[in-house]
């Protein structure tokens, strides 16, 4: 990453905000974001230009970076919770209800008992905090309420994926956007 250029992409931003002359700002901006490699900042300061009416904070610049590198790889994106609860719900689906036996089953599964694959760490770690037995034994009354439960596991899980991101940068030993492919959008 190239620091004389990250400050000139920061300094554009400013600029078109009209605070291109707020150097101690542009410096702050820069030294904050230097996690971010410079084409993803230059991309991303280019989507908040489209977006923001108002200059974006450091925090809102780096949720966008996560947002695009989402966008441009989907294994790095982290779902909502809908996306993951419908995901639960189709494992619980698949072992509980049916044994293997759904239509989209493969045929060397169908048949047989199977443990559902989770596309994503924060979901398996959101099921494993649960209990994939206690998900899919629980009575129907109570569901309302176990989706309630899983939705705050899930999103603690998925909020403190981002922090330690955040610690480990800020501490020297990680990248600021967590464990991603950046170079997908360079």
């Amino acid at each position: 990453m190239d620091k004389t250029t990250n400050a000139k992409i920061i300094a554009s931003m400013f600029a078109c905000y009209g605070q291109g002359q707020d150097g101690v700002r542009i410096a702050i901006y820069t030294q904050a974001l230097s996690g971010i490699p410079t084409g993803t900042l230059s991309v991303v300061c280019k989507k908040m230009i489209l977006q923001n009416k108002f200059l974006p904070s450091v925090a809102e610049i780096v949720e966008a970076s996560r947002s695009l590198i989402g966008f441009v790889d989907e294994s790095q994106r982290v779902k909502s919770w809908g996306e993951a609860q419908q995901e639960i719900q189709r494992g619980i689906r698949m072992t509980w209800y049916h044994g293997c036996l759904g239509e989209d089953v493969p045929a060397d599964l169908y048949g047989k008992s199977c443990e559902p694959k989770w596309s994503t760490d924060e979901i398996r770690q959101t099921v494993d905090a649960y209990g994939f037995d206690n998900i899919g034994k629980s009575q129907v009354d109570d569901m309302p309420i176990v989706w309630s439960q899983l939705r705050k596991i899930y999103e603690t899980i998925c909020e403190r994926k981002k922090d330690e991101a955040v610690n480990k940068f800020v501490l020297g030993a990680g990248n600021l956007l967590g464990s991603t492919n950046i170079k997908a959008i360079e």
